[in-house]
């Protein structure tokens, strides 16, 4: 398999495609295919449900944006979640009330991406968003005295707030 793709990506470059980019994609294939030996139905399947987690280096010294979903099992230093915001955590449509189920299982989503983080956390909510008024999400004061919360940035001089910039 892995053989096969090298030649699929040796074709591309021979009609002229972005070297770099197909360079790229055969070095991200190469261990999938490795995995799969001979056994193409599997090579699609997991080509199919795989996430850009999957490919993600922790030596990278750089930010790494991740849904919730994509950092299971994975810790950083510091991490931000943001949008924690009623009708985002907990994702609803306007004017509908998510189902108790619903509520627990994006609850369970907010814990993993607060206990992704190793030393620093922090919770980012918009007092509007789009042109209109927000919330916090309701997930916020589950957390209690256990959260700092530091003031809006409304709430400081212009100059104070262009210097920490």
């Amino acid at each position: 398999m892995a053989e096969r793709v090298r030649r699929a990506g040796d074709v591309v470059l021979a009609r002229g495609g972005a070297a770099a980019e197909i360079h790229t994609a055969v070095d991200l294939l190469k261990p999938l295919a490795s995995r799969c030996g001979d056994d193409l139905a599997r090579f699609r399947t997991e080509l199919s449900l795989g996430v850009e987690v999957d490919t993600w280096d922790p030596r990278a010294d750089r930010v790494s944006l991740l849904t919730l979903h994509a950092a299971k099992g994975l810790e950083f230093p510091v991490v931000f979640v943001v949008g924690c915001e009623d009708g985002l955590l907990p994702l609803r449509w306007p004017g509908t009330e998510p189902a108790e189920e619903e509520l627990a299982e994006e609850r369970r989503l907010l814990f993993v991406g607060i206990t992704r983080a190793q030393r620093h956390l922090y919770l980012s909510h918009a007092a509007e968003r789009g042109g209109r008024t927000s919330g916090r999400s309701r997930f916020l004061a589950d957390l209690g005295d256990a959260v700092e919360v530091l003031g809006s940035p409304r709430n400081r001089p212009r100059e104070q707030q262009l210097r920490l910039l």
